[in-house]
């Protein structure tokens, strides 16, 4: 049924997300989302999950970003998924978790999920889950490099420990 009101895409290649939840998404924002929104960051605006940024020469200031109803929906969705152990967002979720808190954590992987079902609804993407093991290889090998430039940085040498 959800893949006939989508239009021959499927939304239930999303790990994590209840058919329920699929269905009240699509009363709120419809099944043409291309029409509305012209790309993911005009999309994840409108829902409020966009990160807020309000600067005046050295004056910085938070502005706060209402959320409509699909907005909620996918912070309820970032819940569910961030609890998850084998999935790359789960994992994304609790790194970030760890250095910036639960909230923005939550909002983070809300707006990640946003921008993966406009792209499978508008461009027929279908999102692949990975893996928790490739996301940590991935992120492992990241911190590699930073620290390896961070030993050019500063003329020092990275020596791999001994066994």
């Amino acid at each position: 049924m959800l893949w006939r009101l989508c239009g021959g895409k499927d939304p239930t290649t999303l790990r994590g997300v209840a058919n329920y939840v699929l269905l009240q998404l699509l009363a709120e924002v419809g099944a043409d989302l291309g029409q509305h929104w012209k790309s993911e960051k005009h999309f994840t605006a409108w829902l409020g999950l966009a990160p807020g940024s309000r600067q005046r020469g050295k004056r910085k200031g938070s502005q706060r970003r209402l959320r409509n109803r699909a907005g909620r929906l996918f912070c309820v969705i970032a819940r569910s998924v961030g609890r998850s152990v084998d999935k790359a967002l789960g994992g994304f979720y609790r790194r970030l978790k760890g250095r910036r808190g639960g909230l923005v954590a939550n909002l983070a992987l809300a707006r990640k999920l946003a921008e993966l079902f406009w792209r499978l609804m508008v461009q027929g993407m279908a999102y692949v889950e990975q893996g928790l093991k490739k996301y940590e290889a991935k992120v492992a090998q990241t911190e590699q490099r930073l620290l390896e430039k961070l030993a050019r940085k500063y003329n020092l040498v990275l020596q791999p420990k001994t066994a």
